[in-house]
């Protein structure tokens, strides 16, 4: 799971604690990436970090090249991607809990 957020992005706020539990109760890799160049300084993401108590690894894109590849447009945005490498499906807007397990669930 590549989860795109950025600190200032409110539905982004309502959906990492429901990534991080998902992050704790499964065993999918979720891996965030915030945009530095999209955010106002390094240090507000170190604190969004904490203060969320993200445990699963942040890829801090400092020119925006990642979201560049991916296409971001709006946060957040997340890719599922199967054991192949594959993107399996994109979720544009914040997921919930249970639609991140269904989401996987209907994987191959």
């Amino acid at each position: 799971m590549l989860n795109f957020w950025a600190t200032w992005c409110p539905p982004c706020r309502s959906e990492i604690p429901d990534l991080e539990k998902f992050h704790q109760e499964s065993d999918v890799t979720v891996l965030g990436v915030d945009s530095l160049s999209q955010e106002r300084n390094v240090t507000a993401v170190s604190e969004f970090i904490k203060e969320f108590d993200m445990t699963y690894p942040v890829l801090k894109d400092k020119d925006g090249l990642i979201i560049g590849l991916y296409q971001v447009q709006s946060y957040p945005t997340t890719y599922l991607i199967d054991s192949k490498g594959r993107i399996s499906n994109i979720a544009v807007g914040p997921l919930n809990y249970e639609q991140m397990v269904q989401a996987f669930e209907t994987m191959e």
